[in-house]
């Protein structure tokens, strides 16, 4: 009988809480189940600084406090720390290279649902990178891989007002929005 107890408190416990569940639920509908390119480009517009890159590689938790601290120490103290966004129409959007000195500007267009269609000037990132820089095979295939990962479709996904979330095949990278 004991062993029953046990191994049914034990199922009970391995078993998820449906409140959570539900919780979760709606968090992950209300990011994930954007269809249309305003859920997305809605007040998007502003300085968004990455704060993926501050945190390390490890896969493990951002220190606490990170992203609020980053936030305060660089946004506004040099304008081209963060990805200057600017809204185009509902559906487009152009995004300024964080540190690129105004050089880089990606265009975003909205395919449907998350997914939008990224357009840049080649000459431009190849400067930006020094990939002109480089002669011969290993110059072009340098060059051909980055036109290859860049010219695939994106996942944008606004996970707060002023939290987003930009997902290509090779990586992930989440913005915040600098306070205005």
């Amino acid at each position: 009988m004991r062993l029953l107890l046990a191994l049914s408190a034990a199922l009970l416990a391995a078993a998820p809480a449906t409140a959570e569940v539900e919780t979760d639920f709606v968090t992950a509908n209300r990011i994930f189940g954007q269809v249309s390119a305003p859920a997305v480009t809605g007040d998007i517009a502003g300085e968004w600084l990455p704060l993926t890159t501050l945190t390390n590689a490890m896969g493990t938790d951002p220190e606490p406090g990170l992203a609020e601290s980053a936030l305060e120490r660089f946004c506004g103290n040099d304008p081209m720390r963060g990805a200057v966004i600017t809204a185009i129409d509902e559906a487009s959007f152009a995004m300024t290279e964080p540190n690129s000195a105004d050089e880089l500007t990606y265009r975003f267009d909205w395919i449907g649902g998350a997914q939008f269609h990224r357009s840049f000037d080649p000459e431009a990132l190849f400067r930006l990178r020094r990939f002109d820089t480089m002669e011969g095979e290993r110059g072009m295939e340098m060059r051909a891989r980055t036109l290859e990962a860049l010219s695939q479709p994106t996942a944008i996904y606004r996970i707060a007002p002023d939290l987003m979330a930009i997902a290509t095949p090779q990586r992930v990278e989440i913005f915040g929005r600098c306070p205005a």
